[in-house]
């Protein structure tokens, strides 16, 4: 059973890709319309963003998110929470040699980078709900899949508690990211991982954000140090976004889980022929494919798909 990667045009659910690759092994692709692939030279550039810092200066294709001003709980602002593990973390990065600088939340278009992070603080109307997640975006590369791992080892050594299935789609098509909707978006050969480091509604979150920003940037630093360990820029193919074709589900249906894992809760079933956008991938044959009613994305394993 094989499925495409898109070639030019770069989003999933484009039936007419003219570069094959078989499902689970997609070729890289370069050329995506309106980027160029080279290497960047000179100091290792990173950018750090404070979510939702300068969102009255979206331009116009991003006008309806002006209002998007992130949580509070009283007079206590995400914005400011994020603002102050991002201003320390770029004082460190900078410390150590890197050409690191704060991104506003209007992304100048096409930005490159070596990694871009954008921290941001969830919801305060969930006191129940506690702890750090984060995500690459949507169809992410190769590169951008190692910073979010490296991201999530640093904050698992840090002791903090995972808000174990968090992940929201918004997180994984964060408008920053999403260079195949807006032209203000990072550059697809950016490596990029959205952070939410804790919850405003959660009394321990809250406290901890609040007065020990340092603790966070702290973490922050060693994901990225882990990262940049590994890096190599002359390997432009790991800078690119992995892009699936189109699958359908498989004469028997197919069922969308809430991880990659047949022992998973299945939050979904979708009928013989259905169609399905993959916008990831994980070992063992599972696509992780985006569900529009529940907004988040779901597993199907490859074994319950349309073969070719």
């Amino acid at each position: 059973m094989t499925a495409a990667v898109i070639g030019l045009y770069g989003f999933a659910g484009a039936r007419d890709a003219a570069a094959m690759a078989t499902i689970g092994v997609p070729e890289p692709l370069r050329g995506l319309p309106g980027y160029s692939l080279e290497a960047l030279e000179g100091p290792i550039k990173i950018g750090i963003q404070p979510g939702h810092w300068r969102i009255d200066e979206l331009p116009d294709e991003q006008a309806r998110l002006r209002t998007s001003t992130g949580a509070a709980f009283g007079s206590l602002r995400e914005l400011d929470l994020n603002l102050a593990v991002s201003r320390i973390l770029v004082d460190r990065l900078n410390a150590e040699g890197y050409a690191a600088e704060l991104v506003p939340a209007a992304v100048p278009a096409g930005y490159r980078a070596d990694l871009f992070v954008s921290v941001h603080a969830d919801r305060a109307d969930r006191p129940d709900r506690r702890g750090w997640k984060l995500s690459p975006p949507w169809r992410p590369s190769a590169e951008s899949r190692r910073l979010a791992e490296a991201m999530a080892e640093a904050f698992r050594a840090s002791g903090l508690p995972e808000d174990q299935g968090g992940v929201t789609a918004n997180m994984r098509g964060y408008f920053g990211f999403s260079w195949w909707r807006f032209s203000n978006a990072l550059s697809p050969y950016t490596p990029a991982v959205l952070v939410e480091m804790g919850f405003l509604g959660n009394p321990e979150d809250r406290a901890r954000m609040r007065d020990n920003p340092a603790f966070y940037a702290g973490i922050l630093l060693e994901g990225v140090r882990s990262f940049l360990e590994e890096s190599d820029r002359d390997d432009l193919d790991a800078l690119v976004p992995v892009l699936y074709r189109g699958v359908s589900a498989g004469p028997g249906g197919a069922a969308g889980r809430a991880s990659p894992s047949f022992g998973s809760a299945v939050l979904e079933r979708y009928p013989p022929g259905r169609y399905l956008n993959p916008v990831d991938s994980s070992e063992g044959g599972w696509f992780e494919v985006f569900s529009r009613p529940l907004r988040r994305g779901v597993w199907v394993h490859e074994s319950e798909l349309d073969g070719e």
